[in-house]
Order: structure tokens, then C-alpha cells, then sequence
């Protein structure tokens, strides 16, 4: 009998200290999570602005020589129109 109350006193302890450190350990982890996100947030902020700039002049350089493009084409297209009327007015 005493060593059956011993063994299950033994193993009251250990589970009641492995509980107590599952408890503490995730007290920790997420005070540790916190700290990590403020850090990655801190850090992600001035990355993101200079990600959307870079993004915004992209866009802005793109639309500049989209319109510089159809300029040309409009230019060549109202080239040809004409020199088409040119040879069709033209007897011949």
C-alpha cells in the first residue's frame, strides 16, 4: 500500500509540475508572439510604403508611354489615311 500512495504521489507531482510548465511555457510563447509581431509590424510598414511607391511610379511611367505610343500609332494611322486619299484622288 505505501508504495502504490507513493507512485501516485509521484505522479500527482510530476503531472501538476508538467501542467504548471505547459501553463508558464505558453504564457511565455505568447508574450514572445506579441514582441515578434509588434517587431515584424514595425519593420513591414516602411516596406510596404516604399513597395506602393515604387508600384505607383510604375504605373504612372506605364501610362506615360502607353499615351506616348498610341500618339505615334495615331500619327503613323493619320499618315496612311491621308496618302490613301492622295492616291485615290489622283487620276490615274
Amino acid at each position: 500500500m505505501r508504495l502504490g500512495k507513493r507512485f501516485l504521489g509521484v505522479l500527482a507531482g510530476f503531472v501538476g509540475g508538467a501542467l504548471l510548465v505547459v501553463v508558464f511555457a505558453l504564457n511565455k510563447v505568447l508574450n514572445s508572439r506579441r514582441r515578434i509581431l509588434k517587431r515584424v509590424d514595425a519593420f513591414a510598414e516602411p516596406v510596404e510604403e516604399r513597395v506602393n511607391e515604387f508600384i505607383d511610379s510604375v504605373t504612372v511611367k506605364f501610362d506615360e508611354v502607353k499615351e506616348a505610343v498610341s500618339g505615334y500609332f495615331e500619327q503613323k494611322r493619320t499618315k496612311t489615311v491621308e496618302s490613301d486619299r492622295n492616291i485615290k484622288t489622283t487620276p490615274g
